[in-house]
């Protein structure tokens, strides 16, 4: 494997990890909102 192939590897995991973490985020954030009334200014995703 060369260092451009790894390169691509690794940045497309890197694109797939935020987008599997975006959707979960933003669906905590709204039902803190509506629970809380407040806005939420960072959640713990594990």
């Amino acid at each position: 494997m060369t260092r451009e192939e790894a390169l691509k590897r690794f940045k497309a995991a890197k694109l797939t990890k935020f987008d599997a973490v975006t959707a979960p985020e933003q669906e905590m954030k709204q039902a803190y909102e509506e629970r809380t009334g407040l806005k939420a200014n960072y959640v713990m995703l594990l």
